[in-house]
């Protein structure tokens, strides 16, 4: 990649680049105080602490975080440069729901290009416009129809791979594309991209409805607390009935 304007920002697997007696947040302001995602300025503390980082872990050294909590740190730490070029190798890895859900907030609105290499489907549905694939053929093959195509191309090669089964599998992969789509291809990779939210957003919502069931039944005593508690239940359910409801017209658009 040439170019005096282009800043490159590189996330490797490796976690040999942190100092070990830092605190968290004197990591990530070593990089910069402040930065712009989208169209909203944040502190180093308020990036740190939607990657994961309560304010009480942004004081902790280094050196006793674990290696999800080190991989979440030198995430925040490339972000905070501001690169338009982000190279990221597997950035998902050891990510818990609720993070995941913030670092896909952040890269879908990245203002820059991301070259992402991952086998989180979901992630590149929704952050990437354009899907590259290895099938061990040594080229990288582009593929406009997204994970899809991946996955109906990774059916051909075991169909063609198993003389018994190739007739049914290529029947069936004719079948499909045998279809009219309904959708352009920017259009679907959009609708795509809608899901994986909805999906993403329906198992956070259904985590929170497990936990607070189990409250409840521990607050069985506390008249107050049981109020609180089915008021914040109620809200729950009613957004996972929105996100399905959602979800649901989005699926027909693309069946």
């Amino acid at each position: 990649i040439e170019g005096t304007t282009v800043k490159i920002g590189w996330l490797r697997q490796e976690l040999d680049d942190l100092d070990e007696d830092q605190r968290v947040l004197d990591a990530v302001e070593d990089v910069a105080g402040r930065i712009m995602v989208g169209d909203k300025e944040m502190s180093a503390s308020q990036l740190a602490e939607r990657l994961g980082f309560t304010p009480a872990k942004q004081r902790t050294p280094v050196r006793d975080l674990s290696g999800g909590e080190r991989r979440r740190l030198q995430l925040t730490r490339v972000l905070m440069a501001e690169p338009n070029v982000l190279l990221l190798d597997e950035p998902t890895n050891d990510l818990d729901i609720d993070t995941l859900q913030q670092v896909e907030d952040i890269l879908d609105s990245w203002a820059g290009t991301l070259v992402v290499i991952s086998h989180d489907r979901y992630l590149i549905e929704r952050i990437c416009d354009s899907t590259w694939a290895l099938f061990g053929d040594g080229k990288l093959t582009n593929l406009p129809g997204g994970i899809e195509q991946y996955l109906r191309r990774r059916h051909e090669l075991v169909a063609s791979a198993s003389p018994v089964s190739a007739p049914k599998q290529a029947a069936a992969v004719g079948d499909s594309n045998a279809e009219s789509p309904r959708l352009s291809a920017a259009e679907h990779r959009e609708a795509r991209k809608t899901m994986n939210r909805l999906e993403r957003q329906i198992e956070q919502l259904s985590a929170k409805e497990d936990k607070l069931h189990a409250d409840l039944v521990v607050a069985a005593t506390d008249p107050a607390r049981l109020v609180t508690l089915n008021t914040e239940l109620k809200s729950v359910v009613e957004q996972k009935e929105t996100a399905e409801a959602e979800w649901l017209e989005v699926a027909e658009l693309l069946d």
